[in-house]
């Protein structure tokens, strides 16, 4: 007894053939013992049998399109079947098993809903309400109104329903599964570790005049979106992850270099930014405040120091 099975392109099984004869004739003539609706498959292409040692061998008939496995160039006369590689004709996945082909191991059935994910997802989604939120107390210099609190945390609500939906689509169309909590707990994760970067690089920029996370926040926000859709490009799919992974790094580059030429333009035309660009209580300020006297002392220091090179450029002299 021989089985066949038509596969789909996720090469999950579509259609299963058992076939009782000592050999098997697949084609799309009707005089095959399995029909294959596929214009690229020759009436009588492919003929299944055992040779002398009781293998399955896989014989092409003379097709014009050829036989391969799945994922080989090289196109096969004849190949020995071993129930679990893919044979592919014209568009079409076979796979051709015995009747004594060892299957899997039963898979030990998980709940639905496991507690820890959803633990974790409902935690990633109250620590960046939360987050936004207090970024907004901290903000607030006049009338507290709800709409101020409301607007953005449903925009980013929204931002995140947006962006699993339209994985959760690519992952149903290409993998078969939405996959949508796992996209989900993606997308909650990158969000939450833009937000405690963000401001994280506020806190020390305003409380200890650091202003390098600052300065490079853009870098932190495109390698956790390059990452993010990394993952997201695994779950629609596992398989090539070296591709993905080269076309996602590439992108970044690309991205990278070019913000990074738009702030260096930036600048050299009207300077760089502020340290802190956020206002905090000054209760978060952990540096200690400059003496007024010192600091008026330096003013005048420097007034003096512009002073003398007005006079040197007057005088046509180069200023030190």
């Amino acid at each position: 007894m021989i089985w066949v099975e038509i596969l789909s392109r996720h090469r999950d099984i579509a259609a299963r053939f058992r076939i009782a004869g000592p050999e098997v004739r697949i084609g799309r003539g009707y005089d095959n013992d399995v029909i294959v609706d596929d214009p690229y498959v020759a009436a009588r292409h492919l003929r299944i049998f055992r040779d002398e040692r009781g293998q399955l061998v896989a014989e092409d008939l003379g097709s014009a399109n050829g036989t391969f496995l799945d994922g080989g160039r090289n196109r096969l006369a004849s190949l020995i079947v071993d129930g679990g590689q893919p044979i592919r004709i014209g568009q079409t996945y076979l796979r051709v098993r015995d009747l004594n082909h060892a299957v899997e191991p039963e898979r030990l059935a998980r709940p639905q809903w496991q507690i820890l994910p959803v633990t974790l997802a409902v935690a990633l989604a109250a620590a960046i309400l939360g987050i936004d939120a207090v970024r907004i107390w901290l903000t607030q210099v006049g009338e507290t109104r709800a709409s101020n609190y409301l607007t953005p945390l449903l925009s980013i609500v929204a931002m995140i329903v947006i962006w699993v939906g339209a994985w959760a689509l690519l992952s149903r169309i290409f993998a078969g599964r939405n996959h949508f909590f796992r996209n989900l707990l993606i997308a909650l994760s990158a969000v939450f570790a833009f937000s405690f970067y963000n401001e994280f690089a506020q806190y020390l920029a305003f409380a200890w005049t650091w202003s390098a996370a600052s300065t490079y926040q853009y870098l932190a926000a495109w390698l956790i979106l390059a990452v993010a859709c990394f993952l997201h490009l695994r779950e629609v799919g596992a398989s090539r992850l070296w591709l993905k992974g080269a076309l996602v790094t590439a992108l970044l580059a690309v991205a990278v270099t070019v913000q990074t030429l738009q702030r260096s333009e930036a600048f050299s035309d009207s300077g760089r930014q502020i340290t802190a660009h956020v206002l905090m209580p000054p209760a978060f300020r952990a540096v200690p405040f400059r003496d007024q006297a010192a600091f008026f002392g330096e003013i005048a220091n420097l007034k003096s120091k512009l002073d003398s090179d007005r006079v040197e450029v007057r005088l046509g002299e180069t200023p030190r």
